[in-house]
């Protein structure tokens, strides 16, 4: 049995260190310990899609014990086999994912909070860093081009998935406009031209 201490973890720390811990103790119990019922909540959502069984515990007022438990049937299975033969990876039979591009055109995400809509961009681009299939390309324009700048609260993420081989292209119409020139610390500058036919070309994903 392992356990993950989530406590203060704001959404989706709590589901990203419970997967990471999936795939580091591969045929181990999990108990992951929380401090909302909205993290409870998605850990189970996603404990279902993955199938394992969710034992969910109310410790105190705000403390909850999520127990996920792989079925015992499911385990032996895997242990016959890995002795046996080497397991097909989950990706080897899965049909293969689509190359997508993430298109940015603001430093928030909706309207309404600005203080919120900041959490929620830093939020998506963690979130986003920490998918299996990344992005072949992420652009940014408007004001978006703001987060490829020196300051952007999303550039430890960004420098991250450049390093892991995802272009960073920002707007230089938007770079000139905001003075950027002199401070963008990721990625190259663009047009509109080549903004429009990547995302006519690619699947475009939008926060």
């Amino acid at each position: 049995m392992h356990e993950i201490n989530a406590l203060e973890q704001a959404c989706p720390m709590p589901v990203i260190l419970t997967k990471r811990a999936m795939k580091e103790f591969l045929n181990e119990d999990l108990i992951v310990l929380v401090d909302n019922k909205i993290a409870t909540q998605n850990l189970k959502k996603m404990a279902d899609q993955l199938g394992f069984k969710t034992t969910i515990e109310q410790t105190s007022a705000s403390s909850y014990s999520v127990q996920l438990t792989k079925e015992q049937g499911e385990k032996s299975l895997i242990n016959q086999v890995s002795k046996q033969q080497p397991i097909v990876s989950k990706k080897e039979t899965e049909p293969k994912q689509q190359p997508y591009i993430v298109s940015i055109h603001s430093e928030i995400i909706g309207t309404g909070s600005k203080d919120l809509g900041t959490t929620l961009m830093k939020s998506f681009f963690f979130s986003l860093s920490e998918q299996e299939k990344l992005p072949d390309k992420i652009l940014f324009y408007n004001g978006g081009a703001k987060l490829t700048a020196k300051g952007s609260p999303i550039l430890q993420d960004l420098q991250a998935m450049a390093s892991d081989g995802v272009e960073i292209l920002t707007c230089g119409i938007c770079v000139e406009f905001f003075e950027l020139e002199d401070q963008l610390m990721v990625g190259e500058a663009t047009n509109m031209y080549r903004i429009v036919e990547l995302q006519s070309q690619y699947k475009t994903v939008s926060p």
